[in-house]
């Protein structure tokens, strides 16, 4: 079901995690990480309507970027596993960063069974919001949305720099990029 009525939603991108992503598999932010979600607070506070809903990914570095600004707001925060981290199964610690390179360059096409099911979950999620929405999330997340809305054959399309905001809104079935978060050039070692 689609809702007809014109809905923002803000796809934030997690602070500054204290681990790689090959590293741990849940890291929480670092002190860094803990600022920027800070310096996010200030800066969504002023924008948001009186009536959203909040979700965040499952894990916890999405979590703790969301607290300070639910500290502030009041928010009930909904944790939902379909804004979680690409998923890589049967990819061990070890190997994610090499792993995570190839996803880097691929084309939507090539993706495999596990990530094109996340991909099209994601989309069919923002489908049915109901209201202005935040989702506190991840780099692939974001990037499987833009590149989506944009008819992108590559699957990574830009790098949003930690804690920025990518704003879209849905009207019927029509997706348009209202902004585009800050950008900065993420390297996978």
């Amino acid at each position: 079901m689609t809702n007809n009525k014109p809905v923002t939603i803000y796809l934030i991108r997690h602070g500054e995690a204290n681990a790689a992503w090959d590293e741990d598999p849940d890291p929480g932010l670092s002190e860094k990480g803990k600022l920027q979600s800070e310096e996010l607070k200030k800066e969504l506070t002023q924008d948001l309507s009186s009536s959203f809903e909040a979700i965040s990914s499952p894990l916890l570095r999405a979590q703790e970027t969301a607290k300070p600004l639910k500290e502030t707001l009041g928010f009930d925060l909904n944790i939902n596993d379909t804004f979680a981290e690409i998923p890589s199964p049967g990819i061990p610690l070890s190997e994610r960063r090499n792993w995570l390179r190839g996803i880097f360059n691929a084309k939507v096409k090539e993706l495999e069974e596990p990530q094109l099911f996340w991909r099209n979950s994601i989309i069919e999620s923002l489908k049915v919001l109901q209201k202005d929405t935040i989702i506190f999330s991840h780099f692939m997340v974001i990037n499987c949305v833009v590149g989506w809305i944009k008819n992108s054959e590559k699957f990574v399309s830009f790098h949003p720099d930690n804690c920025s905001v990518t704003k879209i809104r849905r009207e019927k079935d029509e997706f348009e990029i209202l902004s585009i978060g800050r950008d900065f050039t993420t390297t996978v070692q």
